[in-house]
């Protein structure tokens, strides 16, 4: 399990959600992840050319162009997990739910913020893509 990435992105936990964020200030799920990717693996990848409900497959795209995929039924702590939210994409950071099984921590706009969310079927089901940071 990759501690320091589940850990990091747990500490965003509470921030508010704001649409192209990028601190504790405010943040949304794709700067959640390029965030964790910046303090964890000094990654220097921005992308800011999306809009607020991303309807395309850019979001897996890029994660394909900058993570290495995996099956999504191989997922564990500390991969990325992209959505599709009907007729948008969303994506968040894989955790070890403290009841078993994986969670999903994410700056999720339903309710305005960073929360920890468990993976059951019905985000399994949504998934279109794993992805594990490069060297893990």
């Amino acid at each position: 399990m990759n501690e320091d990435i589940v850990a990091t992105a747990r500490g965003f936990t509470g921030v508010r959600w704001r649409h192209q964020g990028r601190s504790r200030d405010g943040i949304d799920c794709a700067g959640l992840v390029l965030e964790v990717a910046r303090i964890c693996r000094g990654s220097t990848v921005d992308v800011r050319n999306y809009n607020r409900k991303e309807a395309n497959e850019q979001m897996v795209a890029h994660c394909r162009a900058h993570l290495t995929p995996v099956p999504i039924r191989d997922a564990q702590p500390g991969d990325v997990m992209v959505f599709g939210l009907g007729d948008s994409r969303h994506m968040g950071i894989v955790g070890d739910y403290k009841h078993g099984g994986l969670s999903l921590i994410h700056a999720y706009l339903a309710v305005r913020m960073v929360v920890e969310t468990r993976i059951d079927e019905e985000w399994r089901a949504r998934a279109r893509g794993c992805f594990r940071f490069p060297g893990v």
